[in-house]
């Protein structure tokens, strides 16, 4: 669903203008995406402890601070890129390995 923004925000060789103007929309589906999901996860976790959902006024602030999270994932996960880029001294493939290594480690521990 999300293997081109993946892509693109993880490619060294993309510059911040690039990845914002050719998937701005994907982006914003993919953090609105993300920010119900994990949303609805606490919920349902506080359901299953406390037998109740999340107030309103708790979830209103949750989301907003996901949203921001997320917006400032994308940029800080470019950066990063940009490091482990540089730190394999612009081997691409290395690179690469790296990164999906880690995006997998990422998605295992989730």
């Amino acid at each position: 669903m999300f293997t081109k923004l993946y892509l693109d925000s993880t490619n060294p060789k993309t510059t911040i203008s690039q990845l914002f103007r050719d998937n701005s929309l994907q982006l914003l589906i993919s953090v609105i995406f993300h920010t119900i999901i994990y949303a609805l996860f606490l919920n349902m976790v506080y359901y299953i402890f406390y037998g109740s959902f999340l107030s309103i006024q708790i979830n209103i602030r949750l989301v907003i601070a996901l949203l921001i999270i997320m917006s400032l994932g994308y940029i800080a996960r470019f950066y990063h890129v940009k490091d482990i880029y540089n730190a394999y001294h612009n081997d691409i493939e290395r690179t690469r390995n790296h990164l999906d290594k880690l995006y997998i480690s990422w998605v295992f521990i989730a």
